[in-house]
């Protein structure tokens, strides 16, 4: 069994509790050269989409994994209530589609385009053997992902603990490290179209919370602006967390 073959068996997780597979904020695009990319772009060459458009649907058949090069995509899935539940927004680099790398034949959520344009590179499992025969830094390269997914998951099940409003100023923390662009020191430019629910979503708590935490921030001049258009401080963000973190423990 190769390298590669080795790495794929051990992949074969056992699905999240929300039953969808994601990699965030790997950044693994900064280890290969530009050749390595053509390399990869031969073989899964990649597929613009527009705003609003569906990558897939739940219950779409599996067994693709989608490299998201360009833009952002919203995973979801309707919840028992019937109203939807944001699990993630993924941008450049991430990786995302579950069965690709569990036992599932189909996908477990809706996989939609945030931006108003979006370059994804799908590829099989056929592919990806293809891929890292070319490549083979690609196979390293998503083993260290895969380890640092570990301890991202680690961090995101402590959060769980943590007050509504430290969860919600942690994922747009989260949101704004990812995706905002830095003006100044601790102070970034955030351009994502998220409604106060999916925000909500995103910390496992209610519109209502989400609604009454971003009035705060807006407050206190931490975050300025509306839906889709943020103004962010975030070091004020983190020096908040660490303030109701404090006042929860007494």
């Amino acid at each position: 069994m190769t390298l590669t073959q080795q790495l794929l068996s051990l992949m074969r997780l056992r699905p999240m509790p929300s039953g969808v597979w994601h990699l965030t904020g790997t950044r693994w695009s900064a280890g290969l050269t530009d050749e390595d990319m053509q390399q990869i772009g031969a073989v899964c060459p990649p597929r613009p989409y527009r705003k609003g458009e569906r990558i897939y649907r739940a219950g779409d058949p599996g067994g693709t994994l989608h490299i998201l090069l360009d833009g952002h995509v919203k995973l979801s899935r309707t919840g028992r209530l019937g109203g939807e539940r944001v699990i993630s927004v993924c941008g450049p680099d991430d990786f995302f589609g579950e069965s690709f790398l569990t036992e599932m034949s189909t996908t477990q959520a809706d996989a939609t385009c945030l931006s108003d344009r979006a370059v994804i590179c799908p590829i099989t499992r056929e592919q990806f053997l293809e891929i890292t025969r070319r490549v083979p830094t690609v196979a390293v390269l998503l083993a260290s992902v895969l380890a640092a997914r570990v301890h991202d998951l680690q961090m995101r099940l402590e959060s769980l603990s943590q007050p509504v409003q430290v969860r919600l100023a942690y994922v747009m923390l989260d949101l704004t490290y990812r995706f905002g662009h830095e003006t100044e020191a601790g102070h970034y430019d955030l351009d994502l179209e998220l409604r106060h629910e999916e925000i909500a979503s995103l910390a496992q708590a209610s519109r209502v919370s989400a609604t009454q935490a971003i009035s705060a921030w807006r407050a206190k001049n931490l975050v300025l602006g509306t839906r889709g258009q943020y103004h962010v401080n975030a070091s004020g963000l983190e020096r908040l967390i660490e303030e109701l973190q404090l006042d929860a423990l007494r």
